[in-house]
């Protein structure tokens, strides 16, 4: 990765590395340095103790697992994360530091929760940021659609069907019950349902508010939908394996990912970039318009200029040129505002539950715990399989 901030470009693989460059940056913050990271790594080990299908829980299912005693003795058996879970994100860092800079330089990868570092819970910020200095980022060879695939193929080989161009119309609920869902005019009966789409979506659109209780529709309603970003994808024919895989610029506010490095997703010489920076969705005019083509065109041109500051011509060699905004997001992912991460991931935000006041509904995804991002969505589902478990158990 790199960071540019006050136009210092600070390059590093690895934690020894961006310890080393920041020490060598704020000399007298160096014990403070050393420290943060490794009380951030205590915590990240205690976070992470006492799993189940290797992912931590939320406290309702800690106690179903381990029982309350389990839930009483958490701060003392975890007393680190426990401290982090209690503050938020600029607390820690003030505990520690005292110079500004250093501190907004420790909040560069906090686009990866979208919050503020003083709306930020210290434990979101060491799992979703600080746990990239301590363990890197990781992303698929041949990009992200692999992921996807596999998924399918592990779902198609015990006995599951995945049913694209099946678009759900409607979550069918009698007398407090999921029954199935509609797709056009086909129905899929079930008693269990897992909903993926955004919770606002499938309470207020598919579920319909005259099956819930009026003040959980009240507390949908009031969600507040995470940021967005605007995107340009780029195929360039340059040779970009000499930079970095991430460039994080933070004087100007955007971001670089050549996403071919190490992945295989560009020809031999030629390289696949995505340059992003957060944008309002209501910045954009409607879908389709010239106002809102127009506006699409601009801004890719701005970043792709901005761009070339960190790689110059970038524009002269530009095969082929994609862009999206928070509306093209909202479009492909049926996400309320192009929202990137559900719901906001503040101290503000309480999530909903994953098992939902309709019997047999269950949510999943980003809607839920623990929130936006691969990891966090794979996670969402594990407690799925435990409540799965224990319906079965029932049964028998």
């Amino acid at each position: 990765m790199r960071y540019i901030f006050k136009g210092k470009e600070i390059d590093a693989s690895n934690l020894e590395e961006f310890i080393k460059a920041l020490s060598e940056m704020f000399p007298e913050e160096k014990e403070n340095i050393y420290a943060f990271f490794d009380e951030a790594k205590k915590a990240y080990e205690e976070c992470y103790k006492d799993l189940v299908y290797g992912v931590p829980l939320p406290a309702e299912l800690i106690v179903k697992v381990f029982g309350a005693k389990k839930l009483l003795d958490y701060p003392k058996e975890h007393p680190h994360f426990f401290d982090w879970m209690n503050r938020t994100y600029k607390q820690k860092l003030d505990e520690f530091f005292t110079n500004e800079d250093l501190k907004t330089l420790l909040c560069a990868l906090l686009g990866y929760l979208g919050t503020k570092p003083e709306e930020t819970r210290a434990s979101s910020a060491l799992t979703a940021v600080v746990s990239y200095y301590l363990h890197g980022g990781y992303f698929p060879k041949r990009g992200a659609q692999r992921f996807a695939d596999r998924l399918k193929e592990f779902i198609e080989c015990n006995g599951g069907k995945v049913l694209t161009r099946h678009r759900v119309d409607k979550i069918i609920v009698e007398k407090g019950e999921v029954k199935g869902v509609r797709v056009g005019n086909k129905i899929f009966k079930s008693p269990i349902v897992v909903a993926n789409a955004n919770a606002k979506t499938t309470f207020l659109e598919l579920v319909g508010e005259e099956n819930l209780d009026r003040d959980f529709v009240e507390y949908i309603k009031k969600l507040k939908m995470s940021p967005s970003c605007f995107m340009v994808f780029l195929g360039v024919d340059m040779d970009l394996s000499g930079y970095p895989t991430i460039i994080e610029n933070l004087d100007e506010g955007y971001s670089i990912a050549i996403n071919s490095n190490d992945s295989g997703l560009a020809p031999k010489g030629k390289a696949s970039i995505t340059i992003l920076t957060g944008a309002n969705y209501h910045d954009f005019p409607e879908r389709g318009t010239k106002e809102y083509l127009e506006k699409k065109r601009e801004f890719a041109e701005f970043l792709i200029k901005k761009a070339e500051k960190i790689i110059p011509n970038l524009s002269k060699h530009i095969v082929v040129q994609d862009a999206a905004t928070p509306k093209t997001l909202e479009r492909y992912t049926s996400m309320p505002e192009g929202a990137i991460y559900a719901f906001d991931q503040s101290i503000n935000t309480k999530r909903p539950y994953f098992k939902t006041p309709i019997k047999g509904l269950y949510l999943a995804s980003a809607s839920t715990f623990p929130g936006g991002g691969i990891e966090a969505v794979v996670i969402s589902g594990i407690p799925l399989r435990k409540r799965y478990m224990w319906l079965e158990q029932e049964r028998v």
